[in-house]
């Protein structure tokens, strides 16, 4: 507990993202690598970094937004974990009618439509459940919960987003007969150095500032 909180006040933000992403990239080449990391079988100081550091993208960064946008709204419990479970989301206009909110069942001038989809997966490890994968759902609300979902949405999966990214980047760049150490090493190092790595940071960051800011100027 003492080493993670000083890593909390010693390691800058950015820091702890750069090993979020080095720990995507070990799992999308080794599927065990998170879940091992959780369950406490790695303790080698470098693993204990990057559990670190991936409870801080969570508990410090996404969750208290997520907890922040929810309690502020009237949303019905069922449609919270339906934008939680499913990975995928589009938000379309369509004909406006006056009628329930099926996010926050207020009567609503309502003008779109949210389509959920994409498969279950673990928060933790990143499997995927193919458990009704082909299901979708659609709810008719109104613009304030239209504009929740999409930004709760995108943090509340920005972090599986990424590893789908990792696991993209991986699948490219695996040379054969290469150790996962020696691939990880090149691919995170082409990502600093493209760029890449900053830019989801700052995706991030963005996304974190526009939660905030739904924070300060919309309450339904």
């Amino acid at each position: 507990l003492v080493k993670q909180n000083s890593l909390y006040s010693f390691s800058d933000h950015y820091t702890h993202f750069e090993r979020v992403v080095k720990a995507l990239l070990i799992n999308a080449l080794d599927e065990s690598f998170l879940g091992t990391l959780y369950d406490g079988t790695r303790q080698k100081s470098y693993a204990q970094d990057m559990l670190t550091s991936l409870h801080y993208l969570d508990n410090r960064f996404i969750q208290p937004r997520l907890e922040s946008l929810a309690s502020r709204s009237r949303w019905k419990e069922q449609y919270k974990e339906r934008v939680e479970n499913y990975s995928n989301v589009s938000i379309h206009l369509k004909n406006p009618e006056n009628c329930s909110c099926q996010a926050c069942g207020l009567h609503r001038h309502c003008k779109y439509s949210v389509h959920l989809s994409g498969k279950l997966y673990n928060t933790r490890t990143m499997e995927t459940d193919d458990f009704m994968s082909h299901d979708k759902q659609v709810f008719t609300v109104g613009r304030i919960c239209a504009e929740r979902t999409r930004i709760y949405h995108k943090l509340k999966h920005f972090k599986f987003k990424l590893y789908q990214e990792c696991c993209s980047i991986a699948k490219t760049e695996e040379v054969e007969d290469e150790q996962v150490k020696e691939t990880v090493e090149r691919i995170f190092s082409q990502s600093k150095d493209s760029g890449w790595i900053k830019e989801k940071y700052g995706q991030l960051q963005e996304y974190l500032n526009w939660a905030d800011y739904f924070q300060d100027e919309k309450f339904d």
